[in-house]
């Protein structure tokens, strides 16, 4: 019987929750859905990862967070990285008011609404332009050596 492999992750994720038990449901919904899941417990931690040049497709925020909650995350998200698209959730919230940005999935949420939520989402953004090495970064004939 042949092996089988493993999916490439078709996009990776930034899930933002104070709550522990919260952020690992998150970050398995999003692992099953076979995406690449980074993990942060506010917004500050979720941009100091950013700012170390982490690439993501799309961040998962929870509204009401200690230090920098979702809605401020969101909105210096929108101000450094435009096109990077946030997904808020919350419990509390289950209106739209112009000052949230981005779609909001109320709590309680199945795994199954937040999976389309976040597809329906990553369809809509432009295509990402990751950074390329440059040939200048290889030495001699600036192909990338095979090992």
């Amino acid at each position: 019987m042949a092996a089988s492999s493993p999916l490439q992750p078709t996009a990776t994720v930034l899930v933002v929750d104070d709550e522990e038990m919260m952020r690992s449901v998150l970050t398995r919904t999003m692992e099953s859905e076979h995406y690449l899941v980074y993990a942060a417990g506010d917004g500050v931690e979720a941009l100091a990862l950013l700012e170390e040049q982490l690439l993501v497709d799309l961040v998962i925020a929870d509204v009401s967070m200690p230090r920098m909650d979702g809605r401020e995350l969101a909105l210096e998200l929108s101000k450094r990285y435009p096109y990077l698209p946030v997904v808020l959730i919350s419990g509390v919230y289950l209106g739209g008011t112009p000052d949230l940005p981005g779609p909001v999935l109320p709590k309680p949420f199945t795994p199954m609404a937040l999976a389309s939520r976040v597809r329906e989402v990553l369809a809509l953004r432009p295509p990402l332009r990751r950074p390329q090495p440059t040939p200048a970064a290889f030495p001699g004939d600036g192909r990338p050596p095979i090992h």
